[in-house]
Formats: structure tokens, C-alpha cells, sequence
């Protein structure tokens, strides 16, 4: 039991380690725009790094349990420290682009194993609520201090820190624990046979319609009106609103899945429709806070339901993979209805919402029913 606790909390440090980039992109784009890099590169190379990660995530769901975690692990944070440094240096746009890519590419494996590993919790609900918790404060703490440590250090000396992040990340290795071949198999083979592919297909969906508007979210708010400064204090209190969204998630064993889904997806969907109609600073601050929380509700408990399926750790790969692919997407579809102004954007968020709801609960019906037809 020790060794499961230490195994989570190693697989908790591995994905923020494997997100250090990703949570804190809008202040770090913002530091290197202000320290001469061209804004073009600048937008390529986030591009450049989620895409990374979505490929890599995916690779290691492949890989499954085939190699050892502990020697992936390695690999995947050597690969982040060693292009985070470099990037510190890149002697021009387009290596700058290339050593993004790099480090995009060692984040998803650390994501992907991380993920996998807090799926191995004896409460998988409660452990993804406390994984997010995590995220969240280390993105709060990482956007807050950004400017001082940019004033101190400089954009390259940013890069040193995340460098050193990752390596210190590789003190975890003897804790990472990989899942035995006949547990794995085992898992595989029983549960529900017809496979959750409804629920994986939720967990895509709602990623996807996150990934729609989540970046156009301070946008909606100045075409609104509403002053740049009072927006920013929106997403600020917005990411404190997320921490109880978390939290909540933990109650899923308590309340119920198919409840708590219903209730985050009323979250996301609402403040949206909401989002339609022209807001004051205070309308807006309120719609994104509860969006927040119920995104950040809905994203560790769909992870979660996918855990409690396979104890072995390949379906949360799946669902990790899934997850920072439909973020990848999500922006692509935005981006072409943007000439028609924002509500063909949160229509599409809404739409995608909807069906992961519709989805999920799908497959939590035909879950309870065949576990009603073996007892």
C-alpha cells in the first residue's frame, strides 16, 4: 500500500512536471514576446510543443506496457531538460521551433506515464481531483511569479528553471511503478468486454470542445466591452474557481458518476450560452468561474471512470493521449470561425459538451447494466 501511495504521488509530479510548460503558455508567450522574439515564432513554437505532446501521448498509450516505465520515464525528462536548456540558447527562430518540439515530445511521455500511474490509485475519483488541485496551483504560482523571475533571469534563465525541473524530476525513477503483465492482461480481459470506447470517446469530446474556446476566452470578454485588465481578473479568479471543481470530483463514489457528469456538463454548457449574450466585467468573471470549475470537475473525474475500468494503466494512457490531442485540435476548428465573431465558437464548444455527456452516459448505462447481468 505504501508503495502504491509513493508510485501516485511520483505519477502526481510526473504529469505537472510533464505540464510545466502547458499550464503556465499564456505568461510564458507574454515573456517572450517582451524579450525580442518575434511573435510568429513565438505562436509556432506553442503550437509546436502541444503537438509534441499529442503525438507522444499517443506513441506511449501504444507502447502500453511493453518497456519499462522507469527507463521511459528517464528518457522523457532527460529530453525536456536537455531541450529546455538548449532552448535557453537556440541560435535561431526555427531551431528554437525544433527544440519545442522536443521537449513537447518528452512532456506527453511523462503526461501519459503520470496519468497511468495516479490511475493506479485504490481511489482513482479522489486521486485525480488531488492531481488537478496540483496542476492548478503550480500553473497560479508559475503565472504569478513569471514576470519577477523574467525581470531577475531573463526569458533564457525561464528555460534554466524549467530544465532544472525536469531533472529534478529524475529522482522519481525508482518510484515509478509499472503495473505487472498479468494485472494488466488481466484487467484487459475482464470488465466490461465490449470495451469502453464510448467513454473514450467522451473523454475526446470534451477535451475537444475545452480546447474550442478555452484560448478565445479573454477574447470573448474584450469583444465584449469589457477592459483587458478586468478580464485578466476574470481568468485569474477563474483558475481559483477550478481548485473546488477538483475537489469535487472526489465525491464521485459518494454522489455518483453519472450525477456528477451531469452536473459538470450544466457547468460548461450554461455560462456559454450565457457567453452569447453581451456581459458586464462582473457577468463575465462569474460565467468563466463557474465554467472553470466545472471543466475542472469534469476532467478528473472522466479520467477517473476510465481508471476504475483498467487497473492496468493502458486505457488512462489512452485517455491522456485523447485528452492533449483534442486541446491540439480544439484551437485548428476555432480559428475558422472566428470571422463570424464568437457564437459559432461557443456553439461548437456547447455542441461538443452536449455529446460528451450524451456519451458518457451511454456508457455508464451499458456499464451498470452488464454488471447487473454478471451479479
Amino acid at each position: 500500500m505504501e508503495r502504491t501511495a509513493r508510485g501516485v504521488l511520483a505519477g502526481m509530479a510526473l504529469v505537472v512536471i510533464g505540464m510545466q510548460v502547458f499550464i503556465i503558455q499564456p505568461g510564458l508567450v507574454s515573456v517572450l514576446i517582451a524579450s525580442g522574439l518575434d511573435e510568429s515564432i513565438v505562436g509556432y513554437a506553442a503550437s509546436a510543443e502541444i503537438f509534441g505532446i499529442a503525438l507522444s501521448t499517443i506513441a506511449a498509450a501504444s507502447i502500453g506496457t511493453r518497456l519499462r516505465w522507469s527507463w521511459l520515464a528517464g528518457v522523457a525528462l532527460a529530453l525536456m531538460a536537455a531541450a529546455n536548456l538548449a532552448s535557453a540558447v537556440a541560435p535561431s527562430g526555427e531551431a528554437f521551433l525544433l527544440l519545442r518540439l522536443l521537449a513537447g515530445l518528452g512532456a506527453g511521455i511523462a503526461i501519459s506515464l503520470g496519468y497511468a500511474m495516479v490511475g493506479a490509485a485504490p481511489d482513482p475519483d479522489r486521486a485525480f481531483g488531488h492531481l488537478i488541485v496540483a496542476v492548478l496551483v503550480y500553473g497560479a504560482l508559475g503565472i504569478f511569479g513569471l514576470p519577477q523571475a523574467a525581470a531577475l533571469l531573463g526569458a533564457g534563465g525561464i528555460f534554466g528553471l524549467l530544465a532544472l525541473m525536469a531533472a529534478a524530476g529524475l529522482a522519481l525513477l525508482p518510484l515509478v511503478v509499472q503495473p505487472a503483465p498479468a494485472e494488466a492482461a488481466g484487467q484487459a480481459g475482464g470488465g466490461p468486454r465490449a470495451g469502453p470506447y464510448l467513454l473514450l470517446g467522451a473523454v475526446f469530446l470534451f477535451f475537444l470542445g475545452q480546447g474550442v474556446v478555452w484560448a478565445f476566452l479573454s477574447l470573448i470578454g474584450e469583444r465584449m466591452g469589457i477592459a483587458p485588465q478586468s478580464v485578466a481578473n476574470g481568468l485569474t479568479i477563474a483558475q481559483l474557481a477550478g481548485i473546488p471543481g477538483a475537489f469535487a470530483a472526489s465525491l464521485g463514489q459518494r454522489i455518483g458518476h453519472r450525477r456528477l457528469i451531469a452536473i459538470g456538463t450544466i457547468g460548461c454548457v450554461v455560462p456559454l450560452a450565457v457567453m452569447t449574450m453581451r456581459l458586464d466585467a462582473i457577468g463575465y468573471g462569474v460565467g468563466i468561474s463557474i465554467f472553470n470549475a466545472a471543466a475542472n470537475l469534469m476532467t478528473p473525474l472522466l479520467v477517473a471512470i476510465v481508471a476504475g475500468i483498467d487497473r492496468g494503466g493502458r486505457l488512462v494512457q489512452r485517455a491522456a493521449a485523447l485528452q492533449m490531442l483534442g486541446l491540439a485540435v480544439g484551437p485548428a476548428l476555432s480559428t475558422p470561425l472566428m470571422g463570424q465573431g464568437f457564437g459559432p465558437i461557443l456553439a461548437l464548444s456547447i455542441l461538443l459538451f452536449l455529446l460528451c455527456w450524451l456519451f458518457s452516459a451511454l456508457d455508464l448505462r451499458g456499464a451498470r447494466r452488464r454488471l447487473s447481468e454478471n451479479h
